[in-house]
């Protein structure tokens, strides 16, 4: 989430408060996609809106559960300066227990300054948000792949491909290939118009003995954790080092690496 997200409300020290405030949370949380702590985080606004409501002085309960970079935070202000304390009840006694719960279930918590208000946090795992994009790959008639990429737009694809295509030819020593199909832009129109609607294309190109298949798809990208997992979508547009060995590579395969092809504006 790019932002923290917030939950604020103010009512009356009522029992019937604390469940209110339990199920209109656990809403929040699933619109928020972090459905998974609703369980955890219920027990821990019961107990806290609880103490509010039984030993709180102020009229009002105020109440918020926030949520940012991984982290869920719960607070209650009651207004009462009194801090509340870890009790260590008997295995017999039927109350007492609310704040060890707490400091069992929660990562951390604590009170405001003036002990009015108390609040605790919980660890959540940040949502897997699928990304929509595209899957291409330039790849010889036997199916050996030369080059593969995700990419995020179509247009992205397009000029990867193109790109591609140019490094490619020149690895075959038939570079003109490349160039001729790189200045037919209208040649792009189909594909490009495929994979706007959601459609695979295919893209047979032949140059001499050799014959290369371009192919994309859509694809919906899940994000891994820990590492750069193939395929990675990248968010920006890359930079391109036009240095002869630089705009050479990208090609493998019985072709061999490239040299000396250029880039999108290099010389």
């Amino acid at each position: 989430m790019d932002q923290p997200v917030r939950f604020v409300v103010s009512c009356t020290r009522a029992p019937q408060r604390v469940g209110q405030l339990r199920r209109i949370s656990a809403a929040h949380l699933r619109l928020w996609g972090i459905g998974s702590c609703i369980d955890t985080a219920s027990l821990l606004i019961s107990e806290l809106v609880t103490n509010a409501v039984r030993y709180g002085e102020a009229e009002d309960v105020s109440f918020s559960v926030s949520y940012w970079r991984g982290e869920v935070r719960i607070e209650v202000a009651d207004g009462t300066p009194s801090r509340p304390r870890v009790k260590r009840p008997a295995a017999d006694e039927e109350s007492g227990r609310g704040m060890l719960i707490v400091e069992a279930l929660a990562e951390d918590w604590g009170t405001s300054e003036d002990g009015t208000l108390t609040w605790c946090a919980l660890a959540v795992p940040e949502p897997v948000v699928p990304k929509s994009g595209f899957w291409c790959e330039w790849r010889q008639e036997d199916g050996q792949q030369l080059a593969l990429a995700a990419m995020s737009t179509p247009d992205r694809a397009i000029r990867w491909a193109r790109i591609q295509m140019r490094v490619i030819a020149s690895a075959i020593d038939a570079s003109v290939v490349g160039y001729v199909w790189d200045w037919l832009s209208d040649g792009w129109r189909e594909p490009a118009e495929a994979l706007k609607n959601g459609e695979e294309f295919t893209l047979p190109l032949s140059a001499g003995r050799y014959t290369f298949i371009w192919h994309a798809r859509p694809v919906r990208f899940v994000p891994l954790v820990g590492g750069t997992p193939l395929p990675h979508l990248a968010e920006e547009e890359p930079e391109w080092d036009c240095s002869p060995k630089s705009c050479g590579a990208g090609s493998t395969g019985k072709a061999g690496a490239a040299s000396g092809a250029s880039g999108p504006d290099c010389p």
